[in-house]
């Protein structure tokens, strides 16, 4: 019997399939919030997108916990809004702070505009 003929014979068969995956959040056109994630074979270029709606990942989420008799799980409802809160609140700051620092934005001077630190020009009145 060769090596090979009990892989054959089995039922089953154990595979590795090296994969980077990255995941995002998005906004689409109709403004509804997806949760993306982008599966790349090894680490090429190209990838494979699955997409789901964040709304229905709530709505199956609930489902879950409204449907299931074990009501010990209550606790894990609070987490979840607690987090989701928390991490809404994180993204506001840094908004906010972006938008902020955006404000304050002065441009460089262009190369013509250059002051050389000893020279200046008086605006006359």
């Amino acid at each position: 019997m060769a090596s090979n003929d009990s892989f054959i014979t089995n039922d089953h068969a154990d595979l590795t399939v090296p994969i980077v995956t990255e995941i995002d959040l998005d906004i689409n056109p109709e403004n509804i919030l997806n949760i993306v994630a982008y599966i790349f074979p090894r680490q090429e270029d190209t990838c494979a997108e699955c997409r789901i709606e964040f709304e229905e990942v709530i709505d199956k989420l609930i489902n879950y916990y409204e449907t299931g008799e074990d009501r010990d799980n209550l606790n894990q409802i609070y987490s979840i809004a607690h987090e989701l809160t928390r991490q809404a609140e994180r993204l506001r700051a840094v908004a906010s702070k972006i938008e902020e620092s955006e404000e304050n934005y002065f441009p460089p001077l262009n190369e013509e505009e250059e002051i050389d630190g000893n020279s200046y020009e008086v605006e006359e009145k």
